[in-house]
Formats: C-alpha cells, structure tokens, sequence
C-alpha cells in the first residue's frame, strides 16, 4: 500500500508564518482557519506546529491533533501521535482559596493592584498516542496526561494520569489499564512514537502490529 500524506507545507507558509507575529486577533484567527480548512494540516504541517510553538508557547508533536488553538494555556506541551478534541479546556489556574479573598484583585497584575501573579501556574505535559475524547475538562492540580493514556469523553481531570491508563468521570478515576503491565513495558521500551509514520509503514511486521488486538 503507497502511503500518502496528502498534505505538505506550501511555500505562502512561510510568509504567513511570518505575518502572524502581527499581534491582530483578527489576522492571526484568519490564518488559523487557512491551516486548518486544509485536509490533513493537523496532522501532518510543520508551518502550523512553528507558528503555536514560537508564538503562542504551544508544543505539538508531529501527527497529534486538536490542540491548536490559543484556548490551550501557553507552556503546554503534547507528545506525538496525540488525538484531542478541539474544545478540550485545560485550566491552569485557580483562584486561592486560603487567602482572605478569592477576587483576583488580589492576585492578578493585569487589575492593576498588584504588581505580580500571586498564583502558580503548572504547566501541563501530554504524552504520546494519548487519546482525550469530547467535552474532557483538564483542572490546574493535572501536570502529566501519561502515553498511551485515554481520557472518557466528559471528564474532569483533577489528577495526573498514569500511562495507558483509561479514566473517566467526575472527578476522573482510573477504570483499567489498556494492556498487562507487561505488554505496557514492552511499547514503552520499543517508544515507536519517535518514528515517523512512513518509517513505521516500511517494516511491515512492525506496521502489521498496530492493526490487531495486542492482549
């Protein structure tokens, strides 16, 4: 079979690359929607990973999807072969509970009241080939959605989760494991992740192994 990406960067790319660091609202959600109105850009632009890489702090590895958008707090970062929904909502930050107010007059410089943000913000790490289905909610108290992790569509993730963990509910909790801790150990040993797609396609037994049932 001639596998075909059917997509590949174009050559305006790089000039609308350059365009986006204009600081418009307007032109930069005009250049979103041409990446995106094209097949496959998602999963296969390089242009578009650089662009929320080096303008908006959003790392996106190669073949993952659904990320793309400002909505995803700055300093996230998603592994490869990743699938996401676009209206997945990562929070990054709570108002204090412990303090005598919870207004963010008290610990927002942007009201003008103090002088910095009086709040930590944790910065959160997707692994790769995780699966997060619609509606998931990700709280400020998740830094790490592990590999091979599935998250049920309408979640509220409140803690971290393991690799090839399968969660749901609200809050979260964990249902199963995908495979033995085994076989867990034997994909996380092999890291396929770090091949593109055409180099797995070329080892036919290797590609066969994704087209079964493991366990």
């Amino acid at each position: 079979m001639q596998m075909n990406s059917n997509y590949t960067d174009k050559p305006i790319d790089e000039i609308l690359f350059k365009i986006y660091r204009i600081k418009s609202r307007y032109s930069r959600k005009i250049i979103r929607e041409i990446f995106l109105r094209r097949k496959n850009c998602e999963i296969y632009s390089r242009v578009f990973r650089k662009i929320f890489s080096y303008y908006h702090d959003i790392h996106i590895g190669m073949y993952s999807y659904g990320a793309f958008s400002p909505r995803i707090p700055s300093g996230t970062v998603m592994g490869r072969y990743s699938s996401c929904p676009r209206n997945l909502l990562v929070m990054r930050g709570n108002h204090p509970i412990t303090h005598k107010s919870c207004h963010p007059f008290f610990f927002n410089p942007t009201f003008g009241y103090v002088d910095r943000l009086l709040i930590e913000k944790i910065k959160l790490t997707i692994g790769n080939d995780a699966y997060i289905g619609l509606d998931v909610t990700i709280l400020p108290s998740v830094s790490t959605i592990g590999n091979g992790a599935v998250v049920g569509a309408g979640s509220v993730v409140t803690r971290d989760v393991p690799p090839f963990a399968v969660v749901g509910g609200n809050p979260a909790k964990i249902i199963k494991y995908r495979f033995s801790q085994e076989t867990i150990d034997e994909i996380t040993k092999s890291a396929w992740w770090q091949k593109d797609i055409e180099e797995l396609k070329k080892d036919e037994l290797e590609f066969a192994s994704f087209l079964r049932d493991l366990e």
